[in-house]
């Protein structure tokens, strides 16, 4: 239905190529998914043909630029047939590469002027759209990298001819057509397809319904409901936004009406959305990025990445659970959530793609890409034979996926390419070496003194960049540091991932808490301090496994279980701690007790006899305040009115 705007409009307002670039985006973001799917299945091979790996990599570059051609100017009048030739002339280009790339790679020895033409009219169009669809700051750090490149000696570093340089961006493996864009091609899109199909199929309603079922009757039930939903979908959709949107424009009014604040509602669903790309299986497919990069099975991240990613949904539900019961908030009436029984059979199809994925990750350790398939494939089975509240799937729904799904990563496309830009300058210049030796210097050879350094960097970097690209740029620029200094390499990827993610919520930038103070009618600024609060164990967990592997599951079983145990439960007292709230409210005092005495017992214990002392401390004076608590603590405030308890919700 339109909106009232839409229909006041006049007709002649509306600019004459938006018509024709929608449905020109449309068709090219079909092929685009056609050309993954294709790739993936080989079909090439059922023809007798034998293609370089660079060939379907580089229709799919010139698919992207003309996506994004066509709706970078769509909004002003007349431009449209000039994006128009922009678009034709840049697919034109790379399918003439995909098509001689045999050739060219052999002719580019001799460096012919029209062949590195081309490949700088490429380049330039790479970084120009994604600029213009994406954002400036991968643009601006790639340019300043070719910047470098060519005017090495005034830096310290090799000076690369021009010609030389743009033959490379454009046809070397390690260039333009390189891992990230290649993991893009062959794995995000896959899954992002199985997120729009599971989209359309009600799947994500029936993860909204069946988290409201099973956590709606509790205290602040519709918050915790909120955390699950999009703890399900977001590991899926891999964009902390999008799943803001998907599922906050259910959760965050039930939040509201349950007597949540706009702030802490809009805070809530932005970290549990941002959440979703550090929750294994998927985690937004950045982990397929980093198996490939680390050259790892993709199961060794899921696994390290697990107890992280627990420990950051179990603070936020703890904390929603003491707002909840600070502010009086009670769990949803019967008439209002789902009966589980009903809701749980009714979408129980919706299972069993997820099994599958689990199933090939884990028991047969299959590659994600063919995982990827296989669920698709499962997925349409099953809801062919079975709909969810009258939606079946169907041709016209699969073709309106595959569309939307081209559409939606052609951006992606354009930054993972850039990103592989910026990957073979770094190789190329060996400015990587030097950008790890300046960060060690620059910290003192002090591992704690780099990893802030290296933090607060990957927050800045990271503003506004989806999830993958976040990750490409700083595991090339950043994680090589933290590896000379002597971090494990897991480690040091999965320390840059979670800062990197962490700008969704951070200001100045935090997009998943602007989209979801925006659909919440909240204030910016106070709906991300409150997500900042809320997500504050992944500001510090990264730091405690990057000293200790056990958090991420490496080491002695005994060390792993220690440091899990006490974590969790660390965990849960700083979480009291900040929001201020026990059995009864607490005193500033007793806050920052609780926080201490967390923060203790998050620190793993190790085997040194210091980490140790420290455990035993805060799980000793953490036993104290409960002791306290349980005796009526004559130190603790009042009870706060219900009332009062709203007014002062986010104090």
């Amino acid at each position: 239905m339109m909106n009232a705007d839409a229909r006041a409009s006049p007709p002649s307002e509306i600019p004459p190529g938006d018509a024709a670039a929608g449905r020109v985006a449309k068709i090219l973001g079909l092929l685009l998914v056609g050309l993954s799917i294709a790739w993936l299945t080989e079909l090439h091979r059922y023809a007798d043909l034998v293609l370089f790996a660079e060939q379907p990599l580089a229709v799919a570059v010139g698919i992207a630029l003309a996506i994004a051609a066509s709706g970078a100017f769509a909004a002003r009048r007349l431009a449209w047939l000039l994006t128009a030739i922009v678009g034709a002339m840049l697919l034109a280009l790379l399918l003439f590469v995909a098509v001689a790339y045999p050739w060219l790679s052999i002719a580019a020895m001799m460096r012919p002027a029209w062949l590195v033409a081309l490949a700088a009219i490429a380049v330039a169009g790479v970084l120009a759209l994604t600029g213009r669809v994406v954002g400036w700051t991968i643009m601006i750090v790639v340019c300043l990298f070719i910047l470098a490149a060519l005017l090495g000696t005034w830096i310290g570093l090799p000076t690369i001819a021009p010609d030389r340089l743009a033959l490379y961006l454009l046809l070397d493996p390690n260039g333009l057509l390189g891992l990230p864009l290649r993991v893009a091609l062959e794995i995000v899109i896959p899954f992002v397809f199985f997120g729009e199909l599971l989209r359309r199929t009600g799947g994500g309603e029936y993860m909204t319904s069946l988290a409201l079922s099973g956590f709606g009757r509790f205290r602040g039930g519709s918050a915790k409901a909120a955390i699950g939903a999009s703890a399900l979908f977001g590991t899926i959709s891999g964009n902390a936004v999008s799943n803001v949107v998907g599922t906050g424009i259910v959760t965050i009014p039930l939040m509201k009406r349950t007597g949540l604040r706009p702030e802490t509602a809009a805070a809530v669903e932005a970290t549990a959305s941002t959440g979703g790309q550090l929750m294994p299986p998927v985690m937004g497919s950045a982990a397929f990025v980093m198996a490939d990069i680390m050259r790892v099975p993709y199961v060794e991240v899921m696994v390290a990445a697990a107890v992280p990613a627990l420990l950051y949904y179990a603070a936020i539900f703890v904390q929603v659970d003491r707002i909840a019961a600070r502010a009086g908030v009670r769990g949803l009436a019967a008439h209002e959530r789902p009966r589980f029984t009903d809701i749980a059979w009714r979408g129980a199809h919706f299972l069993v793609p997820f099994a599958v994925l689990f199933a090939a990750f884990i028991g047969f350790q299959t590659r994600p890409q063919v995982a990827a398939l296989t669920a698709i494939v499962v997925l349409i089975a099953v809801t062919v034979l079975r709909s969810y509240d009258g939606k079946r799937i169907g041709p016209r729904a699969i073709l309106d996926a595959a569309i939307d799904t081209g559409v939606q990563a052609a951006p992606l496309i354009l930054i993972t390419a850039a990103a592989g830009l910026l990957m073979g300058l770094i190789s190329l210049t060996g400015l990587g070496f030097s950008l790890a030796g300046d960060a060690m210097a620059a910290s003192g050879g002090n591992m704690a003194v780099l990893l802030v350094f290296t933090a607060a960097i990957a927050i800045v970097f990271g503003m506004g960049m989806p999830t993958v690209a976040v990750y490409i740029m700083l595991a090339t620029v950043l994680a090589p540091a933290l590896v000379r200094a002597g971090l494990g390499e897991m480690q040091a990827h999965l320390f840059i991932l979670y800062f990197g993610l962490m700008s969704m919520i951070t200001p100045p930038v935090a997009l998943a808490s602007i989209t979801a103070a925006k659909i919440a009618g909240a204030d910016m600024w106070r709906t991300s301090w409150e997500a900042m609060k809320l997500a504050w164990v992944a500001y510090l967990v990264p730091f405690l496994f990057a000293f200790s592997p056990a958090l991420i599951l490496q080491g002695r079983p005994i060390d792993v279980l220690l440091a899990v145990t006490t974590a969790f439960f660390g965990t849960a007292a700083v979480s009291v701690g900040i929001i201020g709230y026990a059995a009864r409210p607490l005193g500033l005092a007793q806050r920052l007790a609780y926080c201490a005495f967390g923060v203790m017992l998050v620190i793993p214990p190790g085997a040194e006899f210091v980490t140790i002392a420290v455990n035993v401390v805060g799980a000793t004076g953490l036993l104290a305040l409960l002791a306290l608590a349980a005796a009526g603590n004559p130190g603790a405030r009042a009870p706060v009115p219900s009332s009062q308890a709203n007014q002062e919700e986010t104090a």
